[in-house]
């Protein structure tokens, strides 16, 4: 009977961090209620309207340009594609929106 004791305290003190642990995960009011390992995606929200794409702003831009001769992509400005071109000389950028 002398071991009986002794095996109950051992078990006791090898519980006690789990539950101590246990204790401390528990849900509170200022953390979210999703199981832990189920992280919510980071990635932007899209906006309401779709986006179009670079070939599309380009074809745009060219009509919008004229007779001019396209000469190169200068990237995004904000929510436009900006597109260069060049005539008599001159280049000039014309801009598109890029929400549709």
């Amino acid at each position: 009977m002398n071991r009986m004791p002794v095996i109950l305290t051992a078990a006791l003190l090898a519980l006690a961090p789990l539950s101590a642990a246990a204790a401390q995960d528990g849900s509170r009011g200022d953390r979210d209620r999703r199981p832990p390992g189920r992280e919510q995606s980071q990635r932007p929200e899209r906006s309401e309207r779709p986006q179009m794409s670079s070939a599309e702003a380009q074809r745009i831009a060219q009509s919008r340009a004229g007779d001019a001769r396209f000469v190169g992509y200068r990237g995004m400005s904000g929510n436009s594609y900006v597109f260069a071109f060049e005539r008599d000389g001159r280049i000039f950028n014309v801009a598109v929106d890029a929400s549709r």
